[in-house]
């Protein structure tokens, strides 16, 4: 048995996530590509539909006999469509899980004010003005190692809601564009949309510190902004 990490990057736009067995994944297209009977096929970080990866590691074990057959990287790559690619292709530990052993993950959510193309529409969200003062005042609050259940998606309840978020910046990078990174050891579901849109209702007044605070304190959900679309 012979083990292999893949890094990927792709265009989410018109995946359904990492796996739906009725539609376009992310999985299903890697597997066709590849095209041998592949094992334990893990991932670092489960992808929603529409959003996007830079640096996905993907990991899979092979039969011995079967990898003198495993295609090279340039005929991967040319079975895949053009809105996702394989970056490396290495042989690693057999012990190996890309999720457990990451070191960090890191998430970017992208806005911009007034009109643009469609090639920036389809990565970054159209958004009002914003006081930036009043956002960089509540990133305090998110940085460190903390329960983070009102943030998570209602449909998905883990027992563990325990993330330690290294950091989290609100970054102005043009007269009107904007970027929100997020670095954190691990996400429940939705989670960064969910603050990247709680940090946007303060930019827009629409939420206080005080609240938020409360909402961290007495774990309560209407104390933080709406969960965003995928713009990722």
């Amino acid at each position: 048995m012979q083990a292999y990490l893949m890094t990927v990057s792709y265009d989410g736009t018109d995946f359904f996530g990492w796996y739906c067995p009725k539609n376009r994944s992310i999985k299903t297209c890697l597997q066709d590509a590849l095209g041998l009977p592949l094992q334990n096929f893990l991932v670092a970080s489960r992808t929603d539909r529409g959003v996007h990866a830079e640096d996905q590691k993907v990991y899979f074990t092979l039969d011995s006999s079967f990898v003198p057959l495993l295609p090279d990287l340039s005929t991967i790559n040319l079975r895949l469509a053009a809105d996702i690619r394989v970056l490396s292709l290495e042989s690693c530990p057999l012990d190996f899980h890309p999720s457990l052993e990451a070191k960090s993950k890191e998430y970017h959510y992208r806005f911009h004010k007034g009109d643009k193309p469609p090639s920036i529409e389809r990565f970054s969200l159209s958004i009002q003005p914003i006081d930036l003062s009043k956002i960089e005042s509540s990133l305090f609050l998110f940085v460190g190692k903390k329960d983070f259940r009102i943030f998570e998606n209602a449909q998905s309840r883990r027992e563990n809601r325990i993330c330690h978020i290294e950091s989290l910046k609100f970054d102005q990078i043009a007269d009107d564009s904007f970027v929100m990174k997020i670095r954190a050891d691990r996400f429940l579901y939705k989670m960064c949309r969910k603050i990247a849109g709680t940090l946007l209702y303060i930019g827009y007044g629409k939420l206080s510190l005080t609240s938020l605070k409360r909402g961290f304190e007495e774990f309560c959900p209407q104390a933080c902004g709406p969960t965003l679309p995928q713009k990722d």
